[in-house]
């Protein structure tokens, strides 16, 4: 069995367990803009709040070859297109509600994610200039307006760049940064390539592009977990 099997365990709240489960989507959910929220853009809607993958995700990415754009689904022009796919703050708040397993909705905008974890005193945050290391478990939240994103943190490599767990056009997917500098060819961005192409090879055939530049290193401040280990 390999690793694109890799699932998580209900209600389990460790970091492994995070990683684990957020590991389920990748390579077979679409990035929707607006994906994973309730019809009205204030929160998570069923999909989020449901165990395990949703059959219309996997319906949906099923028919998306390498022209996939979600430029073309546009919930503000048709709002059914929410159900398809995950944006990045609905895949983070379906990770968290899978591990937590306790009904609680956990979707919100990517900037205010850590604010809400660390209100339900689940850890802390850690302002994007404070930051002496991104850690495994970590969530690294944006409102820079370049940015605007959020991703999960699986480890920082010797040369500073970091291997990433994230909702990204054009779906869920592991990836890798440049280094602190700008190296392109860093060790996290090899690691992910690497990955994608071994364990998820008719996605990465498809979408092949999994490095981000090195403002996923510095234009993030971050969530650090103290409630799980």
């Amino acid at each position: 069995m390999t690793d694109q099997y890799i699932k998580g365990e209900r209600g389990v709240k460790t970091i492994d367990n995070l990683i684990k489960t957020a590991f389920e989507p990748v390579g077979k959910v679409m990035y929707i803009y607006g994906g994973g929220w309730n019809d009205t853009d204030t929160c998570g809607g069923k999909e989020t709040m449901t165990l395990g993958l949703s059959n219309s995700w996997l319906e949906f990415s099923s028919k998306q070859d390498s022209s996939y754009n979600y430029k073309d689904y546009d919930y503000k022009k048709d709002i059914s297109v929410i159900h398809n796919g995950l944006d990045c703050s609905a895949y983070v708040g379906w990770v968290i509600y899978n591990v937590f397993n306790d009904g609680r909705n956990y979707v919100t905008n990517s900037y205010k994610m850590g604010q809400m974890l660390s209100s339900l005193d689940y850890g802390f945050v850690i302002d994007k200039n404070n930051i002496k290391e991104i850690k495994r478990g970590d969530i690294m939240f944006s409102n820079c307006s370049d940015c605007k994103h959020i991703y999960i943190a699986l480890k920082t490599c010797k040369d500073g760049s970091v291997i990433l767990l994230h909702s990204s056009p054009p779906g869920v997917q592991l990836s890798g940064t440049y280094t602190p500098s700008g190296n392109k060819n860093s060790l996290a961005v090899n690691f992910a390539t690497k990955y994608m192409k071994k364990y998820y090879p008719d996605w990465y055939n498809r979408f092949p592009d999994n490095a981000r530049d090195e403002r996923y290193l510095n234009h993030y401040d971050c969530f650090r977990w103290s409630i799980i280990k």
